[in-house]
């Protein structure tokens, strides 16, 4: 029997790569796309017109809430990233590391941690008789969505920064006598305009698709945003009618999401120079940034302490105290204790650590593994198979894919497969490999667009073919972005909550979906108990990135 030739194989390999990325794609996204749109389309223009008109007021929170939360995440984020790269403040790497240990917090987890720490009865308020009486409501989703947003702000205009703004510019606005404020305000953030809008659009995106701040925070007050209504119409009603305005929903969410990130995405294309690819090109890579343009002589020690206090500032009320606070009610004995050590008990941990909790946290750790596992090898083939602009067509058809609204996937994926896989972990777990496919892409490609093209050709010089070429010199280079981008996505599964509780059945439940479970039941001990459990872990898979980046864009990829 003859034995294929190497050629052969070759010719037969890509097609077969084609092949299976197109199935893994029509699988995961066009089908329940499609689904969605067709069941869209069944129910009319009328019903669907009828439907956008009732969930009038729902439409109406989610716009103005996110256009908030947007605006106060781009400002602080925006600050924050000035702070740590255009002054000599000590302590600029503190703030960095602190804005990445934000972006790691879950939006739900940070409500909950803002109600234990700000709320009536919270850290806060025992301590200093302070409280935010307003925050289950409006008032708390915006100032958590913002929270949210502002550690991806805050990346995006550091990004900015490195790459669009001209520090030989603003150096010479100093040198021509212009004060710090001065540069800032007509060279910094003037060349800056495209990269603050597009993080604008990102921001408002991202709190418009949130359902864990709003159903944390908006639900006990009766205050719905788009995202909670399509769950209280799948979950809580059995009227076809709901059904229908899920669906409705459900499109109008995905279309404007759509249109908003494409503005986003165009605009921080603008914004970023040719020599990086900062944000238009497949890498996105942060490196290291100019350098701090130092404060002049009428800026002295009194001014970097001021800017140091500020910015640290914020970090306590959005990260330390919100963190602090769910400790605090997590080792409360009974709620109304002041927060004394003689009041400490570990009892909301141990009633938490129940068999369906471990049972929830045994599904979440195989869900964020399993897509992990699969979301990375699609990404190697995707990766594979892309040639010359084919390169730009992939990357932005997956990104497009990480921009859609969870609600929205979460309903198409259970149009499609609920009536064989309804209340099953597989279910789940093709959303998540849908959602979560670019978070895989992205540093994969960004590795293998690393090595330089020297190394293919001296390995086929040498006589190695085409599979030992990617055995011995891609795959050892591409190796770390691989697991870097393994990682990103087990930390997004790990603490999942949208398309879980809508996907979810009475065996197929996640840990985030318990701990969202727990605080609609008012269990508040074991809430934050099981809230700080799920952070640990979610922490914990983000370290290795901590330890591999510098700063920022140590993975060298991009969020969308």
């Amino acid at each position: 029997m003859a034995t294929p030739r190497p050629g052969s194989r070759r010719r037969l390999g890509r097609p077969l790569a084609i092949a299976c990325l197109v199935a893994a794609a029509v699988v995961l996204v066009g089908t329940p796309l499609a689904v969605l749109l067709r069941t869209a389309l069944e129910e009319g223009p009328a019903t669907l017109l009828e439907s956008s008109v009732a969930a009038g007021p729902a439409v109406l929170a989610t716009v103005w809430t996110s256009l908030a939360a947007a605006a106060l995440a781009v400002g602080l984020g925006a600050a924050i990233a000035v702070i740590t790269e255009r002054t000599d403040v000590a302590g600029r790497g503190g703030l960095r590391l602190a804005m990445l240990l934000a972006l790691i917090m879950p939006g739900y987890v940070a409500a909950l941690g803002w109600l234990s720490a700000y709320g009536p009865g919270g850290l806060v308020d025992d301590l200093f008789g302070l409280e935010v009486s307003a925050l289950v409501g409006p008032l708390g989703i915006v100032l958590v969505m913002a929270a949210e947003a502002a550690p991806i702000a805050f990346l995006i205009v550091v990004a900015g920064l490195r790459t669009r703004a001209e520090p030989d510019l603003e150096r010479a606005a100093r040198a021509s006598g212009a004060s710090a404020r001065e540069t800032l305000t007509t060279v910094t953030l003037p060349l800056l305009r495209p990269v603050l809008v597009g993080a604008g659009a990102i921001a408002f995106v991202l709190s418009a698709t949130s359902f864990g701040v709003p159903a944390v925070l908006g639900i006990p007050a009766g205050f719905t945003t788009m995202t909670t209504r399509i769950y209280r119409d799948l979950a809580f009603s059995a009227d076809p009618a709901s059904f229908g305005e899920a669906v409705g929903l459900a499109v109008v969410l995905a279309v404007g999401a759509a249109l908003i990130i494409a503005l986003g995405d165009w605009l921080l294309g603008r914004g970023a120079s040719d020599r990086s690819g900062a944000f238009g090109g497949p890498t996105g890579s942060m490196g290291p940034g100019p350098g701090p343009i130092t404060p002049g002589a009428g800026h002295g020690r009194g001014h970097s302490a001021l800017l140091t206090g500020a910015a640290w500032t914020v970090v306590v009320i959005i990260v330390v105290l919100p963190l602090t606070g769910l400790l605090a009610t997590a080792l409360a004995r009974a709620p109304g204790l002041d927060p004394a050590p003689a009041n400490w008990t570990l009892d909301n941990f141990r009633a938490a650590a129940d068999g369906r909790t471990l049972q929830a946290l045994a599904h979440s750790l195989v869900l964020a593994g399993a897509a992990a596992v699969g979301v990375i090898s699609l990404a190697v083939l995707a990766v594979t198979v892309r040639r010359g602009r084919g390169a730009g067509v992939v990357g932005g058809l997956l990104g497009l894919t990480f921009a859609l609204p969870g609600s929205t996937l979460a309903v198409a994926v259970l149009l499609t497969y609920g009536a064989s896989l309804r209340d099953t972990l597989l279910i789940i777990l093709i959303a998540y490999l849908a959602k979560f496919w670019a978070l895989g892409y992205r540093p994969v490609a960004a590795g293998l667009d690393g090595i330089p093209p020297d190394a293919y050709r001296a390995a086929r010089v040498s006589g190695a073919g085409a599979w030992t070429t990617i055995r011995t010199v891609v795959l050892p280079l591409v190796r770390p972005m691989m697991v870097a981008g393994g990682l990103i996505v087990f930390m997004f599964g790990l603490h999942e909550v949208t398309m879980s509780s809508l996907l979810y059945g009475p065996g197929s439940a996640t840990l985030a979906v318990v701990v969202l479970n727990l605080q609609q039941l008012g269990d508040h001990g074991a809430t934050a108990a099981l809230a700080l459990v799920l952070t640990a872990l979610v922490a914990l898979a983000g370290l290795p990135l901590l330890r591999r980046g510098n700063g920022a864009g140590g993975a060298g990829w991009r969020l969308w």
